[in-house]
């Protein structure tokens, strides 16, 4: 289940960038070799979020206000007495990824 390592395998050549179509070697800036290897890191990362988010949305189905959730409280925010999760309940849905979840106790602060 693999998509565009055509793309991920791709290496930049230093060199490749600094020669001319006539195979002479131009005097290339370091600035501009930065700006080339930043631009090829940030469509990396680009595909590789959405490479991610379609993965999460295969695994995990669409939720639906009234739908109960449980929340996983980290290690350093709970003693060791404290319960692992909470369970919440979607109490709204904004932008179709951003949700505002409720407790017993009232609703959850972002």
């Amino acid at each position: 289940m693999e998509v565009g390592t055509e793309v991920q395998n791709e290496k930049i050549d230093p060199e490749a960038i600094s020669k001319t179509p006539d195979r002479t070697t131009a005097t290339v800036s370091r600035a501009q070799k930065v700006k080339v290897f930043g631009e090829a890191a940030r469509e990396g990362l680009e595909e590789q979020a959405k490479k991610m988010k379609a993965t999460s949305s295969k695994k995990f189905q669409k939720s639906t206000v009234g739908q109960n959730v449980r929340i996983k409280i980290p290690d350093i925010d709970r003693s060791k007495m404290d319960p692992r999760s909470i369970i919440t309940v979607i109490t709204d849905i904004k932008d179709e990824e951003f949700y505002e979840l409720a407790t017993k106790l009232g609703k959850l602060k972002a």
